[in-house]
């Protein structure tokens, strides 16, 4: 019964996590951090294997599903009996590629290494961290018995990282065992600094911008490399993408991005703290600072991005066709077809089109929401001087395949990440201080007893 009183405080606010909690959640995720699941090609079987021997370890119920060879989700459940739609801890047990010559020799992707206090591997934060936290919290409500209003569902799947099979699989085959009202998934992190020196804003992540990916495709009459010709289709291609990336900015302010700003104003107070407060005001003022940083652009624009090229057969041949990968994400509103026109018409070439190769329009979770105000409260009870508010993605996660069932999604990562951490994402010494571990695991705890407690 020691774990009784140990873990007994984690149900209030404020209070710090036992040593054991943090030796416990240090080791689960330096061991998961060594369990290879880089996708391609994935693997990620061994990542169900780790999980599912500390769910046999706590006696909890859970299933896995193959959707390919080597490659499973596990679903896990924490019964209530109630009727009533149960809470998922939504999270991908695959990481992005890593280049391990960019890593110190003994922290490297694969390491799980802790040194100084970090926990360093791919997937500290995206998002085998998250996993744990969410691990951690289901455990603790195992543990402490605690009387659930509602199931606790932990989902772990799959290819997030490149086709999303593992969610589509959980979807297609398994929802009508699942269907919960509200994910917790990936989204939003504690920023520092964000708007103001000293002030620490968490986004909670309420919707995701819409996907349409696309070939830009230029079609020309084919020649020798050496004797350059009008109309060939490099040349096409080049004058299309020059007119795509003159595109007039015009901003489209989300409400949530005018809510967000305005909590932000309201804690800052003074002048530029009113200033953000009146959207007409700091919408004019900061129409500038949005067109110039990359990401407040894609926070209020449909951004259309060539990621990568194609057609050549060698050097001293001119392609009959040219092409460029187009990565667009769209605002919730935007219709992709009128989108694709629009482009069109800019282009104004009729030998260079779109062809679209996936698509999915935005999506986006009510603020007004219990398990949203669950979130917030508990961060701020942990960081009382911080500032929450909703967000709108600019990229795009397992959510956004729920939200088209209805499910109310909600991304939030509780790790405070400076600028540095923020580049380890897909690049080199992705790693996570153990405090901010410990923090993040109290305040999943927090938020999930909240909405899921008979007695929160």
């Amino acid at each position: 019964m020691w774990f009784l009183f140990t873990l007994v405080p984690l149900l209030h606010a404020n209070t710090p996590i036992p040593e054991e909690v943090r030796e416990e959640a240090t080791a689960w995720l330096s061991t998961y951090l060594q369990v290879d699941t880089v996708n391609p090609p994935g693997n990620e079987a061994r990542a169900v294997d780790f999980l599912s021997q500390i769910l046999d370890d706590e006696h909890i119920t859970y299933t896995r599903h193959t959707f390919a060879p080597g490659r499973d989700n596990v679903i896990a459940r924490l019964e209530s009996g109630s009727d009533a739609p149960p809470l998922c801890l939504l999270s991908h047990t695959d990481v992005a590629t890593a280049e391990a010559d960019g890593w110190p020799t003994d922290k490297g992707p694969l390491s799980g290494a802790v040194v100084d206090g970090e926990i360093w591997g791919r997937g500290a934060l995206d998002m085998k961290g998250m996993t744990i936290l969410q691990l951690q919290t289901m455990v603790w409500l195992k543990r402490l018995e605690v009387p659930l209003q509602r199931d606790v569902i932990l989902l772990a799947v799959g290819d997030e990282e490149v086709g999303n099979q593992g969610i589509q699989h959980l979807i297609e085959h398994h929802w009508q065992d699942i269907g919960c009202s509200h994910v917790l998934n990936e989204g939003g992190v504690g920023l520092p600094d964000l708007f103001f020196a000293g002030q620490t804003v968490y986004p909670i992540s309420v919707g995701e911008k819409g996907v349409l990916w696309a070939k830009l495709i230029a079609m020309g009459e084919p020649g020798h490399g050496s004797t350059p010709t009008p109309d060939e289709s490099p040349e096409r291609l080049h004058r299309a993408i020059t007119r795509l990336e003159r595109r007039a900015f015009q901003p489209t302010y989300h409400p949530a991005v005018v809510e967000l700003l305005g909590a932000v104003g309201e804690e800052r107070g003074g002048i530029s703290g009113r200033v953000l407060q009146t959207p007409w005001l700091w919408r004019g003022m900061l129409k500038r600072r949005f067109a110039t940083n990359p990401l407040l652009r894609a926070t209020v624009t449909d951004t259309v991005h060539i990621t990568g090229y194609g057609g050549a057969l060698k050097p001293n041949v001119v392609p009959v066709s040219a092409w460029a990968h187009v990565d667009m994400r769209t605002l919730p509103g935007t219709d992709h077809d009128t989108l694709l026109t629009d482009l069109q018409a800019l282009i104004d070439d009729p030998n260079v089109s779109f062809e679209v190769l996936q698509e999915r329009p935005a999506a986006v979770s009510p603020v007004d929401d219990a398990f949203y105000d669950a979130i917030q409260e508990a961060i701020l009870s942990h960081r009382p001087d911080a500032v929450v508010g909703p967000a709108l993605s600019v990229g795009f996660t397992d959510s956004i395949f729920l939200r088209e069932l209805g499910v109310h999604a909600y991304g939030m990562v509780p790790f405070e990440l400076d600028e540095e951490a923020l580049r380890s994402f897909h690049g080199n010494n992705e790693r996570i201080d153990v405090d901010n571990l410990v923090r993040g695991i109290q305040i999943v705890y927090d938020a999930v007893h909240a909405f899921v407690s008979e007695n929160p």
